[in-house]
């Protein structure tokens, strides 16, 4: 009885454990996205500029 109590905690603690990572996956995969695009929108527009001025003979 004992054993049988055991491995339900374990399962329960490893269910509570996935919920709780999956969670944090998505809010650092959301910030993975926004910094990503806040770097392109920063950073793309001078690299093309720099293209292009470097691109004149």
């Amino acid at each position: 009885m004992t054993a049988l109590l055991v491995f339900i905690a374990l399962i329960a603690a490893n269910v509570a454990y996935s919920i709780h990572d999956a969670r944090r996956c998505e809010t650092d995969r959301q910030m993975d996205d926004f910094y990503r695009v806040e770097y392109k929108k920063t950073y793309g527009l001078r690299d093309e500029e720099a293209n292009l001025a470097n691109g004149w003979y």
